[in-house]
């Protein structure tokens, strides 16, 4: 058993690190708390405070592991003269999508913050000797399960601690972490931490931390040439995707069920999308469909085709994308294969699902902000696996798709910039509609309708998605419509593919 420190003992008799002489003395004692409420191992009183998210970790610190709560930018631990970061972080029977328990499978609940971003000091760093690798290199991860469904009925600390675990990297994760860290750290450097994204990035994300991220502001490098030094950015922390997070839990607590690529020592993940799919470059379907009878994919006719077959190139036997491992971590949601034709432009816009009925409410909650909002989230948080074909006819003569020639595949994200100024508006608008219960004369007289069109921004619309128009939704102002989603115009679709592959 250990001893859980008294609620009048001072925090001096404990030091700002705590020495171990090896790992298994420091797990002996990590165990003893495993299958015990955080209220019982908590002698410092700090997890009775609702509002104290961090006092978990905190109370950990002090009353398990006996070293005083810090503020040093060194790891907490030293274990048999290694230092080590001590990190608390909840687990859930349920993914964010299925959002039913399954007591044989675990989740992330949230990511892993290692470090708040220096952007002053960061541009001078290399990743090696980088403050947050000093911290993230090796890491004691303390997992506890957090089911609630009423936040408010049932505190954290009834949570139960499950396990505790060291934290060790595959090759091809760490070869992706750093081209990651390699990235923030560039655009931080050339001046522009300001366009930040989650959604830059793989496994290690630039995200924002706190409740008050989206208005605390630090200084960051101006971009070379400015009249000004400085500019302003949010505040950003290093931190693991959540995603990321839940691919290390299943894998280190021995639950992974996901299929794997078969990335090679030290390659990243965008390397191997890349090396991949240019062994197939000028290639038809037709012919790339010959090598791929081992996938066994469907009819030609089939809703999700050219989806499976570019998951079959990259070596994928599983329908979608979220059942591989490393797609999954990286937050990779959509699978967007785009025929376009010889006048450079994509047969039609990028789609995406539908509004729901969830998402309506809150457009059209007052109280609802931009950067809580589900479009800001959708394209802060998701990559998307974006495919090119080239089809010889024309729009109006159109060849067989399986004559298409492939051009190329990569990872993409909207950056920030595009968030703020094509998707933004779309939101900002819809919301006023929906908070003033104005009528969108949907279906009424043409270019009566009030939602935004492709002509609102040029890249942002919302419209209708397949079907008869038959499935229909309730609005928050009460009318009745055909089922929505927003679109990526064709056009700004076209300028991404030609940035990744000219």
């Amino acid at each position: 058993m250990f001893d859980v420190l008294s609620q009048h003992t001072p925090q001096k008799h404990y030091p700002n690190r705590r020495v171990f002489s090896s790992i298994d003395e420091l797990r002996e004692r990590l165990r003893a708390a495993e299958g015990k409420p955080i209220r019982e191992i908590d002698g410092t009183g700090r997890t009775v405070k609702k509002k104290n998210k961090g006092g978990q970790g905190e109370a950990l610190e002090e009353s398990v592991a006996q070293y005083r709560i810090n503020s040093d930018p060194n790891p907490d631990l030293l274990v048999g003269g290694i230092p080590y970061e001590l990190k608390m972080t909840p687990l859930r029977h349920y993914s964010k999508k299925s959002k039913k328990p399954r007591d044989f499978d675990l989740y992330a609940k949230e990511r892993l913050v290692i470090d708040i971003i220096n952007y002053l000091k960061l541009p001078d760093e290399h990743f090696d000797t980088s403050t947050f690798w000093r911290k993230a290199k090796n890491m004691v991860i303390i997992y506890y399960i957090d089911d609630r469904k009423d936040l408010q009925l049932e505190p954290r600390n009834q949570c139960k601690i499950y396990k505790s675990v060291i934290l060790d990297y595959r090759d091809q994760e760490l070869a992706t972490i750093r081209e990651d860290w390699q990235f923030i750290h560039d655009k931080v450097a050339a001046g522009y931490a300001d366009l930040l994204s989650e959604s830059d990035t793989n496994y290690l994300a630039a995200s924002t931390k706190g409740s008050t991220a989206a208005t605390s502001i630090r200084r960051a490098p101006a971009p070379e040439g400015s009249a000004e030094r400085y500019i302003k950015a949010k505040q950003r922390a290093f931190s693991y995707k959540a995603s990321y997070m839940s691919m290390v839990a299943k894998r280190l607590l021995g639950t992974s069920d996901g299929e794997r690529l078969r990335l090679s020592a030290d390659e990243s993940l965008s390397q191997f999308v890349r090396s991949h799919a240019n062994q197939y470059v000028g290639h038809t379907c037709r012919e790339i469909v010959s090598n791929l009878a081992e996938y066994h994919l469907p009819s030609v006719k089939a809703n999700q085709y050219k989806q499976r077959m570019v998951l079959a190139m990259l070596g994928v036997k599983s329908k979608n994308v979220d059942a591989v491992e490393q797609f999954k971590a990286a937050g990779v949601t959509q699978v967007k294969v785009v025929e376009r034709f010889n006048d450079e432009l994509p047969k039609e816009s990028m789609s995406f699902p539908y509004i729901t009925e969830d998402q309506w409410n809150e457009l059209g909650d007052p109280t609802a902000t931009w950067h809580d909002s589900f479009m800001y989230r959708f394209f802060e948080d998701n990559r998307m696996l974006i495919c090119s074909l080239r089809n010889r006819g024309t729009r109006t003569h159109k060849r067989d798709f399986m004559d298409d020639t492939f051009e190329g595949a990569f990872l993409w994200n909207m950056p920030e910039e595009d968030i703020e100024r094509y998707i933004r508006p779309v939101w900002e608008r819809v919301h006023q509609l929906m908070v003033d219960k104005v009528p969108l004369h949907y279906g009424e007289r043409r270019g009566s309708n009030l939602l935004p069109d492709s002509s609102f921004n040029g890249v942002c619309h919302i419209r209708p998605h397949g079907g008869d128009g038959a499935d229909r939704i309730l609005l928050p102002n009460g009318e009745s419509i055909t089922k929505q989603a927003f679109w990526l115009d064709r056009r700004y679709v076209a300028k991404i593919i030609h940035e990744h592959l000219g």
